[in-house]
């Protein structure tokens, strides 16, 4: 009788330890947006430098939950409202800091991905407004993405009139405002643009930056507040491990040619 309730309790133990491990690595969703280079939805397929590191950082801890590509206020929403959801590729600002869980920078500090982050103010060229500046260009109509940096904080930052600003539910809309002269500018990283005219071929020659803006805050991963304590740790140790590994390395190396820099 005693060793057969020892076997059982014994097996409780185990069960309930398996539990607990499963449990303190659930993921319930991966969410992201159509924001290449970063991120490039085509057809079934998703591609891009974050989705890969982040699809390897996921391996690594044995996690095969699929990435869903939801316009970015969705997805916004959804990290926001749920427990145990990771979403990326996200700014880290003021605003955001104490709404999620940081897992890391999806490019390391050393990265020349993570150079390459000036914001320009784009026109197009048959349009072209002339000495636009910082305190001027709050005259033009602004086309952006919903919940994004760019609305959160450029358009504070610079007081951008509210009814000068045009919100669409992700960046190929954006452009198409733009193209279709429905507004007057667009704020976006030399790199997001380049991608986006080889995904909607269109003549990067058409664009021209009026404003630097300057640097962006990095593009990191997160969990949503209040997820896994276990889960956070996990990640968090996993991510700067990855960005140290030789696999990041190669990573970086088949995705530089999409952050070259252009001259406009």
């Amino acid at each position: 009788m005693w060793r057969r309730w020892t076997g059982v309790s014994f097996l409780s133990l185990i069960v309930v330890f398996v539990a607990t491990r499963v449990c303190a690595v659930e993921l319930e969703m991966v969410v992201t947006e159509h924001f290449p280079p970063y991120q490039v939805k085509s057809g079934e397929k998703l591609d891009g430098v974050a989705v890969d590191i982040v699809k390897a950082l996921l391996r690594r801890e044995q996690i095969s939950t699929e990435h869903l590509v939801l316009p970015w206020s969705r997805a916004y929403h959804i990290a926001t409202t749920e427990k145990n959801v990771l979403i990326y590729s996200m700014r880290r600002t003021q605003k955001r800091e104490s709404s999620f869980e940081w897992i890391g920078p999806v490019f390391p500090n050393s990265s020349m991905l993570q150079s390459e982050s000036s914001l320009f103010l784009w026109q197009l060229k048959a349009r072209e407004q002339a000495n636009v500046t910082t305190q001027s260009m709050q005259n033009l109509t602004l086309v952006v993405a919903r919940d994004d940096y760019i609305m959160d904080e450029i358009v504070a930052r610079y007081q951008w009139p509210e009814k000068n600003v045009m919100k669409v539910r992700h960046w190929p809309e954006a452009i198409n405002a733009l193209k279709e002269q429905r507004v007057d500018a667009i704020v976006l990283q030399k790199s997001n643009l380049i991608a986006l005219s080889k995904q909607m071929a269109f003549d990067l020659n058409d664009f021209v930056p009026v404003v630097d803006l300057g640097r962006t805050p990095q593009l990191y991963v997160a969990l949503s507040k209040g997820s896994d304590k276990q889960l956070v740790e996990r990640l968090q140790q996993s991510l700067a491990s990855l960005h140290a590994s030789e696999e990041y390395n190669l990573i970086e190396q088949q995705w530089r040619s999409s952050f070259i820099k252009v001259n406009f």
